[in-house]
């Protein structure tokens, strides 16, 4: 028994070890740049569908579209203005008139329900001649100002028209005898401008038939421009311009952008390419007058008036000379 005893007591009870906790391994979260190539992968599956698409729609809008429409043609406030200032009541007429239209369509439609209304039976409706007869002056009142109105706006952008060419034409410059460069905007008041444009053969013609009626051009302030627009030589071949040649004539600078007006013009009058034309310009820079040939000095010189007499910004004192405004 002490055998026992002592063999118990010498004997340590064994510890029971806690078992370690089992770490389980994550991932590490993906960085911005791997997400972001990790969903462009995915995305790129796509891609070959989109851009097919895409293209197939730009193939049927290149095959439905042969020209790209042309943009509307835009004035500016001082065009505008002017145009207001030279047709001041054309703004009330064109009120007026659209007006009145809206109004005619408008007893129009009633008159067309009325007519119809009654023709389907309606027993309180009007009486069906009646309707009828509404139902046409309606339509001839509304035909009648809507043709009013649409005279007027195409007055109006005509007249904007012609204004915007004479702004772009007052914008171009020459040279003056003595080597100052001025533009046809800093002549207004002062000279008529007389712009021909041709060939040098044309231009020379017109510089030789201008001298036979030199001095009384000058006395009406009548400023000759000859510009070479066709062939390869510009202005080369034309006569000197000589001091005594100040206030008769100029040379034009950037002739390339008289080419371009000229061009412009020739194509919405319709002149063949080859022909030589001029535009003569009033005191105030408006086009009084305009043709193809040699201009008419002889008639300029007789029924211009003199610079230094009535004449020039006042309407009705600058002659009659095929005035077009």
């Amino acid at each position: 028994m002490f055998a026992t005893m002592s063999t118990s007591a010498t004997v340590a009870p064994r510890a029971r070890v806690a078992p370690a906790p089992r770490r389980v391994a994550r991932a590490a979260p993906l960085s911005s740049r791997a997400a972001h190539s990790r969903n462009g992968a995915s995305r790129l599956a796509w891609t070959p569908r989109l851009s097919l698409s895409r293209s197939r729609a730009a193939v049927v809008r290149a095959a439905g579209e042969d020209k790209p429409p042309l943009p509307k043609e835009t004035f500016s406030n001082a065009t505008k203005m002017r145009s207001e200032a030279q047709a001041p009541f054309r703004v009330a007429r064109m009120f007026l008139f659209g007006a009145f239209g809206a109004n005619a369509t408008l007893g129009f439609g009633i008159a067309v329900l009325q007519a119809v209304t009654k023709a389907l039976g309606a027993p309180n409706g009007p009486p069906l001649d009646q309707s009828l007869q509404n139902l046409g002056i309606n339509l001839g009142c509304a035909l009648f100002f809507g043709y009013l109105y649409k005279r007027d706006a195409d007055g109006r952008d005509k007249q904007m028209a012609r204004i915007s060419r004479e702004e772009r034409l007052s914008n171009l410059k020459c040279e003056l005898a003595g080597g100052k460069v001025v533009s046809l905007y800093d002549l207004r008041g002062f000279s008529r401008v007389v712009v021909a444009a041709g060939d040098a053969a044309y231009c020379a013609a017109a510089i030789e038939a201008a001298n036979a009626t030199r001095d009384p051009l000058v006395e009406r302030g009548v400023l000759l421009v000859p510009v070479v627009v066709e062939g390869d030589v510009f202005n080369e071949t034309l006569p000197p311009i000589l001091e005594e040649d100040r206030r008769f004539r100029a040379a034009p600078v950037s002739v390339d952008k008289y080419r371009r007006w000229f061009d412009e013009q020739k194509n919405e009058a319709k002149v063949p390419a080859g022909k030589g034309v001029y535009v003569g310009l009033r005191m105030d820079g408006r086009v009084r007058s305009s043709g193809v040939g040699v201009p008419p000095w002889e008639r300029f010189a007789a029924e211009l008036p003199p610079t230094d007499s009535w004449g020039g910004v006042m309407d009705g004192f600058d002659g009659r000379v095929g005035v077009d405004t």
